[in-house]
């Protein structure tokens, strides 16, 4: 039995590889399902709203479920922790407007998100 003809077969490359995918997938879940989700809130002009009410709901084939809410500080900064959720729905209320209902796609359940652009709220 030739074990370099075996090693160096396509069905067993593409195995290999198939199993490494999987592998490191499974140690980027393992590092990234803390469930936090933190972002800012800003009004039209960049400028951190403070106080804003952000509420998380959990979205589901028939409905929009709210799961938690917390208020903004000085910064227009928000968190979340242990959201345990599927796929987020943000919506945000404040004196300077609002946002109804920003859809967050999840790859895996408790992902951590941290939002790359700020939540616009408009009067």
């Amino acid at each position: 039995m030739n074990w370099r003809a075996i090693l160096i077969n396509r069905f067993t490359i593409t195995f290999g590889a198939i199993v490494l995918a999987v592998l490191l997938w499974n140690i980027y879940v393992g590092f990234n399902d803390d469930g936090r989700l933190t972002g800012q809130v800003v009004d039209e002009n960049g400028d951190p709203v403070r106080g804003a009410q952000v509420m998380l709901a959990r979205k589901t084939v028939t409905s929009v479920d709210t799961v938690a809410e917390t208020t903004t500080g000085d910064t227009g900064n928000f968190s979340f922790q242990n959201h345990g959720q599927f796929a987020l729905v943000l919506s945000v209320n404040s004196d300077a407007g609002s946002i109804s209902r920003q859809v967050i796609p999840l790859w895996f359940r408790n992902q951590n998100v941290d939002l790359a652009e700020p939540l616009v709220v408009s009067p």
